[in-house]
């Protein structure tokens, strides 16, 4: 059920006649994904985000289902009337934001994935650093995604429910899509992905643009926090694709 425990940011002024986008964050993260970007006023509304249950400021209990958070979101949605409304996903945000699109309880103009491709396979290290904490996952997360040095990019983590980590990679590792069922949606799908990221599984990558019509776009010296790492470069990329 939502209710005033949910955390919904910038969602008191949307222009219906602006392109909106629904920001979707990343494992263990929140709303503080889209604090740095700036998409032009005149063409967007601010960058829409909701934090999932048990991150952020909202209450409730992570999930260990992709599914569950996809269906959190939709139900979030269902009492505004948003046209030209995209997903943006970084990283885990990206299979929520496939599977928003999956269920076809709403129109989607288009889907965005930052550091993000289907599948999404978790090491065993991380995850045994995910069983500890989150600060452990986190550090875990940085050390092998992070190019650009950024003071206090742990802080982009959330301090939500104790283990959300383990949780959130736990719903990446059992997430399973239909790639052509996915193709035949005919949804516009672009891939923004970092030249330094080591996160992200390149096989994976050409496997999903060899089934899934969709256009791919690199963004040079920046590892897997595209967000913080880069936000004009995002920005402006994000708003010359849709």
């Amino acid at each position: 059920m939502i209710n005033s425990e949910i955390y919904f940011r910038n969602f008191e002024s949307i222009d219906k006649e602006k392109k909106s986008i629904l920001f979707i964050a990343g494992a263990g993260m929140d709303h503080r994904l889209v604090r740095s970007l700036k998409l032009p006023d005149s063409e967007f509304n601010k960058p829409l985000i909701i934090d999932l249950p048990g991150h952020g400021d909202s209450d409730g209990s992570s999930s260990k289902t992709i599914e569950s958070y996809s269906k959190f979101l939709i139900d979030c949605l269902e009492s505004y009337d948003l046209n030209n409304l995209s997903l943006c996903g970084h990283s885990m945000g990206g299979l929520i934001a496939l599977d928003m699109a999956m269920q076809k309880k709403f129109s989607v103009q288009s889907i965005i994935l930052v550091n993000s491709i289907y599948p999404i396979s978790v090491a065993e290290p991380l995850l045994a650093k995910a069983r500890i904490s989150n600060g452990d996952a986190a550090d875990f997360i940085i050390k092998y995604g992070l190019h650009k040095r950024l003071l206090g990019i742990k802080n982009a983590f959330s301090e939500g429910q104790e283990l959300v980590m383990l949780d959130d990679l736990e719903a990446c590792n059992n997430y399973q899509l239909d790639l052509n069922e996915l193709n035949n949606l005919g949804i516009p799908i672009s891939i923004i992905l970092g030249s330094k990221d080591r996160l992200v599984d390149m096989k994976a990558v050409e496997n999903f643009t060899t089934s899934v019509s969709s256009n791919t776009y690199t963004m040079s010296e920046v590892g897997h926090f595209t967000f913080f790492e880069d936000p004009v470069e995002l920005s402006n990329l994000i708003s010359g694709i849709i």
